[in-house]
């Protein structure tokens, strides 16, 4: 009778281990869905303020003044959306503990995003000193290598997406 009781309380015991296995893994897909979600749009943020950028750097904003100052805000909101990725990283860390190939890729994107935007940023602070036509061209070398580096760093930012989707897709094929 005791080796009975004791066998039910066991299998209890598992029963509810393996739940909290569950819930755990459930909690940390949705913390990696949520950063995924977040990389994306900071993505499509980085693209904006670029595609801004690239406008005044080739002469083709309508008002350079203006567009120079709408670069600054999305400068900002590329920094806020960045910002809000760390803390979902973070979050997601702390869910899983370590999660090596994820958090490898994810500092590979980060180091390519502190070098782009270093780079964008003394570009903006030249632009906010002479907007006139021999100034921006006297860019376009710079906004060349601003340009592939970006295209390096979308390509990182792909990449640990595509890390942190294959990883959540194991997780719940668990």
């Amino acid at each position: 009778m005791r080796r009975i009781a004791l066998t039910t309380m066991l299998l209890a015991g598992s029963f509810a281990s393996a739940q909290e296995g569950v819930n755990q893994t459930e909690a940390l897909i949705k913390k990696g869905e949520q950063t995924v979600k977040a990389v994306t749009e900071a993505r499509g943020q980085l693209e904006k303020t670029l595609a801004s950028y690239n406008a005044i750097v080739d002469g083709k904003a309508a008002d350079p003044k203006s567009s120079y100052k709408d670069l600054g805000k999305a400068v900002k909101d590329s920094e806020d959306r960045v910002a809000d990725v760390t803390k979902r990283k973070d979050e997601m860390d702390a869910e899983a503990g370590s999660y090596g190939r994820i958090a490898t890729a994810g500092k590979d994107a980060r180091s390519e995003y502190d070098a782009f935007l270093g780079g964008l940023k003394d570009q903006i602070t030249f632009l906010g000193h002479d907007l006139n036509p021999p100034a921006l061209a006297s860019l376009k070398p710079d906004a060349v290598k601003l340009n592939d580096r970006a295209k390096k760093m979308f390509e990182k930012i792909d990449s640990a997406s595509a890390t942190a989707n294959a990883s959540i897709d194991g997780m719940r094929q668990k």
